[in-house]
């Protein structure tokens, strides 16, 4: 009797666990619940999803939702270290950024299955270090038209929760590129870089005030180009505040200190710097070469050697990477993570810290790119009268779709910033106006951040 009231129990408790879930809710509870459950004695377990294929009538959104239902069902278990690799999901089948599967312990395989009325979930789960597998589990739930429907339903993230604009005004033409530093009193300052100089600004609320600027002398020879592009990069070396400005009609960098109250003109570079990284321990600036008066760069990524010690005529070393339109890189806590490209063909590529590139993402096309350190990845369309922004997060290595702007113009440059304490991108756009053209500069940031 007392089994039978203990089974009656359970029974109870597990219709209660499921009833008012949807199908798709309740295939996402019930397997992560077993995975829970298995991986609930090795806490310091990095598990992942390696694999997911889709053999159902749901679509690559419907798939996209089920694995990100799951993932935070699995990381709410706390159960194992759950990472997310997920980079894309394509033609039914999940792309997943695998460069350093030793850096796993488990690697899961998903697979969804059409069951005549029915959808399941098989799962598989694999030893990376015992080289075999280690379970397998099905699960199948009845899901409605209107909930498959719903799940096909393309869809983006709150604007609220996403990136939105939240500043925008018009500049002189020519601006290339914005960076921004604080100042030794702690006030933010940015710096806007022309052709021919740098200005420098204070922000007062939503605007800005002029606080100084210098010209820029450039190293012959001068290439002659259609549209001038650049990079600056701002960091602090000790006492001194260094500035770098490199661009796509001089074949030299321009570093410039401030010292002793004024800005000083330092050395010449012969690549465009982008960051200031540490590599075993030691400081490198690490840029590209622009081609001669082109607007792309050189298949090639440079690392100086760089710091208060360095000898001023070291030699950079190289990398090869591919002929880009865009390129940045992703770091955290000074450390390369990533580099990130838009090719020749407007297509994205992606190559790890140690250069190892991987598959070009079919169909992610684009035209710029910036990241902000190793969280955020925007890269622009490639549309000339009414662009797109589109923000991805990057802090699992993988490339997650966070939301999509609507742009009016075509995007010229974007980097990484922030505006008054909130991190996000600025952007330069370019806008013809009654057979003009003027340049609007945006800001898309967090509001929630």
């Amino acid at each position: 009797m007392k089994k039978a009231i203990c089974s009656l129990l359970l029974l109870m408790a597990t219709g209660a666990s499921v009833s008012g879930q949807t199908g798709a809710e309740a295939l996402v509870v019930e397997s992560a619940s077993f995975l829970g459950a298995f991986f609930r004695n090795m806490p310091d377990a990095r598990v992942a999803v390696v694999r997911f294929e889709n053999e159902s009538e749901l679509s690559d959104s419907a798939l996209q939702k089920i694995y990100q239902m799951l993932v935070s069902r699995l990381e709410g278990e706390k159960s194992g270290r759950v990472l997310d690799l997920l980079l894309n999901f394509n033609g039914g089948r999940g792309e997943f950024n695998l460069v350093q599967p030793e850096a796993l312990d488990f690697l899961i395989e998903l697979k969804l299955i059409q069951n005549k009325s029915k959808t399941g979930l098989g799962l598989t789960v694999f030893s990376r270090l015992q080289n075999r597998v280690l379970t397998v589990k099905y699960f199948e739930r009845n899901i409605s038209k209107g909930e498959m429907d719903l799940l096909n339903t393309r869809s983006h993230a709150f604007a609220n929760l996403g990136f939105s604009l939240l500043l925008e005004f018009e500049s002189r033409l020519g601006l290339m590129d914005i960076q921004s530093i604080a100042a030794v009193d702690g006030q933010e300052q940015y710096f806007f870089f022309y052709p021919d100089e740098i200005i420098i600004y204070n922000a007062r609320e939503t605007r800005l005030e002029k606080h100084f600027q210098f010209k820029l002398a450039w190293t012959r020879p001068v290439f002659p180009v259609l549209h001038p592009e650049g990079k600056l990069l701002l960091f602090r070396l000790g006492s001194d505040l260094v500035l770098t400005a490199g661009c796509n009609f001089s074949p030299t960098a321009q570093m410039q200190t401030f010292r002793d109250g004024r800005w000083q003109e330092s050395r010449k570079i012969d690549f465009v710097p982008f960051r200031f990284v540490t590599l075993n321990q030691a400081p490198y600036l690490v840029g590209a070469r622009y081609e001669e008066g082109r607007n792309f760069f050189k298949g090639k990524v440079y690392f100086l050697p760089f710091s208060a010690a360095a000898a001023s005529d070291a030699s950079a070393y190289e990398k090869a990477t591919c002929p880009a339109l865009s390129l940045d890189f992703s770091t955290r806590e000074g450390q390369l993570q990533a580099v990130h490209a838009i090719d020749r063909d407007y297509t994205y590529r992606l190559f790890t810290a140690d250069f190892e590139e991987k598959k070009p993402l079919s169909e992610k096309k684009g035209a710029t790119l910036a990241a902000s350190n190793g969280e955020w990845l925007a890269i622009s369309d490639f549309s000339r009268g009414s662009d797109q922004l589109f923000f991805y997060d990057i802090r699992d290595g993988g490339l997650r779709p966070v939301y999509t702007g609507k742009v009016a113009g075509e995007i010229q440059f974007m980097a990484a910033g922030n505006w008054h304490g909130v991190r996000g991108f600025w952007a330069g756009v370019r806008q013809p106006v009654d057979g003009m053209e003027r340049l609007m500069v945006q800001f898309w940031g967090k509001r929630n951040e």
